[in-house]
């Protein structure tokens, strides 16, 4: 297995792979890459648990590139919001940022160790739970760079975020999305994320009308349960090439 650590602009950053066979000669090895924006640790949780789908090969061959940025609450956010907790901060809204240090040197510098390591992406995918949920729904509207996205209890409720989707159409580029919710999710009290789960359905939706293979799914429980199993299981769909699209629910 490569596993390797390097830094961007304040932010760590950890890839890992599953090692080509042997035999490739010069030729790269296709993998498909799964870019995954982290709240605290450094992916290790979430590719234990890619290791554990069952297959009889064991994990399937991919690279993961755990992302941390400085700022949770605000490099993750499209545009500013104010806070939706009592005493909280408001959001600053720095996505376009960090989308751009994504695509101008986490990815170019991801994409060179592979390539130190005889891999090349297949596909570059794009994945995050909670508010980095948020934020690849988002970056699946900006450009070209992703061909998969997983918005895995992503922060959908964001304020505007429904009809943001509604009128800027994900990438043509974007070929599969998934969407899960955990089942308990909307019974919260705090009354801008209660709707969390229509306005997941709708932007789920959204995707799927403009011709994006979707799909949908309610895990059981609240926010904070299996962050690491849903993610994966995410993750699992996206490289599933023989999988279907599901109807949104």
């Amino acid at each position: 297995m490569v596993e390797q650590s390097f830094d961007v602009g304040g932010e760590k950053v950890t890839l890992r792979a599953t090692e080509p066979a042997a035999g490739g000669g010069a030729r790269l090895a296709n993998v498909p890459v799964v870019y995954l924006h982290v709240f605290e640790g450094d992916g290790a949780d979430v590719w234990q648990r890619l290791g554990e789908g069952g297959r009889p090969a064991g994990r399937p061959a991919m690279s993961l590139v755990a992302i941390a940025p400085k700022s949770w609450d605000n490099d993750l956010t499209p545009w500013p919001a104010p806070p939706v907790f009592r005493g909280g901060r408001a959001y600053e809204g720095a996505a376009v940022a960090q989308f751009a240090l994504l695509g101008r040197e986490i990815m170019p510098q991801a994409e060179t160790l592979l390539a130190q390591h005889g891999m090349a992406p297949s596909f570059s995918a794009l994945a995050g739970y909670s508010l980095a949920g948020l934020f690849t729904a988002w970056a699946a509207t900006q450009c070209s760079l992703f061909e998969r996205i997983a918005s895995v209890s992503g922060s959908l409720w964001y304020p505007d975020f429904v009809k943001y989707v509604a009128a800027n159409r994900p990438s043509p580029c974007v070929r599969r999305a998934y969407f899960s919710l955990g089942d308990a999710e909307p019974r919260t009290r705090n009354r801008v994320m209660r709707s969390v789960l229509e306005d997941t359905q709708q932007v789920a939706k959204s995707f799927e009308h403009a011709g994006v293979a979707t799909r949908f799914e309610l895990n059981p429980g609240n926010h904070f349960v299996d962050e690491d199993l849903r993610t994966a299981r995410g993750i699992r769909w996206l490289l599933d090439g023989s999988a279907d699209a599901a109807p949104t629910a």
